[in-house]
């Protein structure tokens, strides 16, 4: 399981190591991401930590991917990555999810957190609840 994991975000964010490669995504997003935002949109709030769980990964994929970052959210805490994609994903609900948390991520980029070992990143949703349905 673990394995297929791994694979699954180094594939999903190989095309993401340049920030030039962000809008011309052509990866295939599985999972939540695979999802319109439309149906992330449509979720009462505490329907929605499913799809942050999934962006969580998403990040911490590209963290592992992208050597000039250390914290793609930089300051940004999960409160602000949530309203973002609510926000975006009411105004575009014919885009799926992933297509959504790239975008997030190209409008994250600019104040990431550098990969600099003399930063220490902020870490989003370790001290958040985050309730996930059974």
């Amino acid at each position: 399981m673990k394995k297929k994991l791994l694979f699954f975000l180094v594939a999903a964010l190989f095309a993401l190591s340049s920030p030039a490669g962000f809008a011309q995504n052509t990866s295939m997003d599985i999972g939540e991401g695979a999802e319109f935002c439309e149906k992330y949109a449509k979720k009462p709030i505490e329907k929605k930590n499913v799809y942050i769980v999934w962006v969580q990964g998403f990040f911490s994929a590209f963290n592992a991917l992208d050597p000039k970052t250390k914290n793609i959210a930089g300051s940004k805490d999960y409160h602000f990555v949530r309203q973002w994609l609510d926000d975006y994903c009411k105004a575009n609900p014919k885009i799926y999810f992933g297509e959504a948390v790239r975008m997030l991520i190209e409008e994250l980029y600019p104040n990431r957190t550098p990969n600099n070992p003399t930063t220490t990143p902020k870490t989003w949703g370790a001290g958040d609840k985050i309730v996930i349905p059974n």
